[in-house]
């Protein structure tokens, strides 16, 4: 059986664009010249962390921008924001950076801006049936790098990381599009690795591993 990788990569893919690292759901919030404000509530307690992109729902002109600083009731984002009165049903999320260097692509990374590398390994075959009619199973990895500005503590890189293992938990079953079923290995499990320095200066990185095996 010759594997489609191209498939279980793009599946994989796929499933990581989902990301969703944390939000502050629907809430009552205002803009500000240099970020966002409330009056109740906890940006702290939200799971946000300065490093990490925001992305603005609920606003008018506030693109995406990275959190520079923040306390339990404001956030400073880089950028120029258009201040707006305080209104509800406004959100904040930090999802997957839109920044991204999708395999055999490069990207130019902004300074402070976090950004993703994928990387997929095709992984060695375990040959389930002889003879003839022979099987392998496929047993790819797949390898996505957040990237954060360094010096920014542990908390934004980390919080990336632990998101995307909970994304792709063991026995997870994923659809390529060419049919073959993936499932997310348990032994071993999903992992992150060490937190390391970016490969240009003012960048760490945290490498994470989820391997895969094909049901089919």
């Amino acid at each position: 059986m010759i594997h489609n990788h191209l498939a279980m990569q793009l599946a994989m893919r796929a499933r990581l664009m989902t990301l969703v690292v944390s939000t502050t759901g629907s809430a009552t919030l205002a803009a500000t010249l240099t970020g966002y404000a409330r009056s109740t509530g906890s940006f702290v307690t939200d799971g946000l962390a300065p490093g990490m992109e925001l992305t603005p729902s609920g606003f008018s002109s506030n693109p995406v921008g990275t959190i520079s600083d923040m306390t339990a009731l404001a956030v400073s984002v880089s950028g120029t924001r258009s201040a707006q009165a305080a209104a509800a049903g406004r959100s904040l999320v930090v999802g997957l950076p839109s920044l991204r260097a999708w395999e055999n692509e490069t990207v130019e990374p902004i300074q402070g801006q976090p950004y993703v590398e994928e990387q997929y390994v095709p992984g060695p075959a375990a040959v389930q049936e002889l003879g003839p009619g022979a099987r392998s199973e496929a047993r790819p990895m797949y390898c996505p790098r957040i990237f954060v500005k360094s010096n920014t503590a542990i908390a934004a890189d980390g919080r990336y990381a632990d998101a995307i293992l909970a994304l792709f938990p063991p026995g997870l079953t994923l659809t390529a599009a060419d049919g073959s079923l993936l499932c997310v290995m348990s032994s071993p499990a999903p992992y992150r690795g060490q937190r390391l320095p970016g490969v240009a200066v003012g960048w760490s990185c945290i490498p994470i591993t989820i391997p895969f095996y094909t049901l089919n």
